[in-house]
């Protein structure tokens, strides 16, 4: 990572951005590509009527344009990404090497829909040229500040929950909706389904619980608690377990690796906005419909029903990928290869996800990066309290991603390539800094 850091830092000199770009990516990741999706993909159903338009919906295409716009971007900005490539360490170029070549050999040699396995491998090529894309830039900003970052995503939720209300408050008559009838889990605007939902507004809480337990008590305001208070209520409104154990699990790695808790005023103020947050949810659960409940007696049946039927779906796709270890079935093929009752778009847990669309290497080399990455940010952002938050909402990304899809969803990815692009750039420029002084 230094050398990658020597390289931009050499260009540096000939040019730099002021601490706006953040500010810029922040407000188109946090604030507009939300609403976008939203308005290009209105619905009350779980599919749109358009084939095309419902593939391009799964896809999550209008992130991929936006994350391949920041890339030419840098591009004009003088990114070189062959000199990038030059400068990495050579574990990371290994497996790196041994990712694409299994993305691709077993998507065009293995894959029963090779176009759409190819296509989905594109797109997971552009995300790690995104990462690398805001790490130029970011490098190369002055004193930018990855806390505007966090609070620009929420205040990206203000018209996300505006645009949830209108569409829970004033629905059209169900005689007009294809079919008859309102999904509502499936009417939040722009997200696949309510889980979907409360995974983003999931890892944007788990970013302010930590901000408000964490950052100087100086600097809370009004603005942060709001934040909080919102990201929560509309977490727990959307019923999503998963995100909730997030919250938990991203503070609990916090405490363990900072080795410091709270102060009991910030407790104490979190507990209080905790309840505000849950009682809202509560009051507001819409025509009381299961899907936006956290539990319900019939979540105790059984092991699966725990799971949320997750468990049938792993063991199949662990059966599924058994057949073929050593290449899997291309990417995206469990929504072809695997059926338990109805299709699903990836297994519900990041390992098998990878297992299924790549083999055993190309599994390995994904989790070699993935774990090499989060290492490195998790060592930067101890030791730098203003970057917990941002930690924290990687960490309750990941952790998701063990029970939802959040390292298929390129939303999902987008965000996570940004917090660790962005967290090793503020360490590069940090290190500049006290060279030079």
């Amino acid at each position: 990572m230094d050398r990658l850091a020597q390289y931009v830092m050499a260009k540096r000199a000939s040019s730099t951005y002021g601490s706006s770009t953040i500010a810029y990516l922040g407000i188109w990741i946090g604030v507009l590509m939300p609403i976008i999706s939203a308005l290009v993909y209105p619905t009350y159903m779980n599919t749109m009527q358009s084939a095309p338009v419902e593939w391009s919906r799964l896809l999550e295409a209008p992130f991929v344009l936006f994350e391949i716009c920041v890339i030419l971007w840098a591009g004009r900005k003088g990114m070189d990404s062959v000199q990038m490539w030059r400068a990495m360490p050579d574990d990371i170029k290994v497996a790196s090497i041994f990712l694409i070549l299994a993305v691709f050999a077993s998507s065009v040699f293995v894959s029963a829909f090779p176009l759409k396995s190819l296509t989905i491998s594109i797109i997971t090529i552009i995300h790690l040229m995104f990462a690398l894309a805001v790490y130029h830039l970011l490098v190369r900003s002055k004193d930018f500040s990855p806390n505007q970052f966090v609070m620009l995503l929420g205040a990206g939720l203000l018209p996300l929950a505006a645009l949830t209300l209108w569409r829970f408050a004033l629905p059209p008559p169900a005689s007009t909706v294809p079919g008859g009838v309102i999904e509502w889990n499936s009417a939040l605007p722009g997200f696949i389904s309510v889980r979907h939902f409360g995974s983003w507004t999931g890892a944007i809480a788990a970013g302010f619980l930590v901000k408000l337990l964490y950052d100087d008590p100086k600097s809370r305001n009004a603005w942060l608690q709001f934040f909080y208070f919102a990201s929560t209520a509309m977490t727990i409104w959307s019923g999503t377990r998963a995100a909730v154990f997030a919250m938990l699990v991203a503070l609990l790695i916090i405490i363990g690796t900072t080795k410091r808790l709270p102060d009991f005023r910030s407790i104490g103020i979190a507990a209080l906005l905790t309840g505000a947050a849950l009682t809202t949810a509560w009051l507001l659960i819409p025509y009381n419909d299961p899907s936006f409940m956290l539990f319900t007696p019939a979540d105790a049946r059984d092991a699966s029903a725990v799971t949320g039927g997750r468990l049938e779906l792993w063991i199949a796709t662990f059966q599924k990928w058994e057949i073929s270890p050593v290449f899997g079935y291309g990417s995206g093929s469990t929504f072809w290869e695997v059926y338990v009752g109805w299709p699903h778009t990836q297994p519900h847990n990041a390992i098998l996800q990878f297992l299924i669309s790549w083999g055993i290497f190309g599994a390995l080399a994904a989790l070699w990066l993935l774990g090499r990455a989060v290492a490195h940010v998790g060592a930067i952002a101890t030791r730098t309290p203003s970057l917990l938050s941002s930690l924290a909402i990687l960490y309750a990304l990941l952790f998701m991603s063990l029970l939802e899809g959040m390292l298929h969803y390129p939303r999902f990815i987008m965000l996570s390539m940004f917090i660790f692009a962005s967290i090793i750039a503020f360490d590069a420029n940090h290190k500049e800094r006290a060279t030079a002084s």
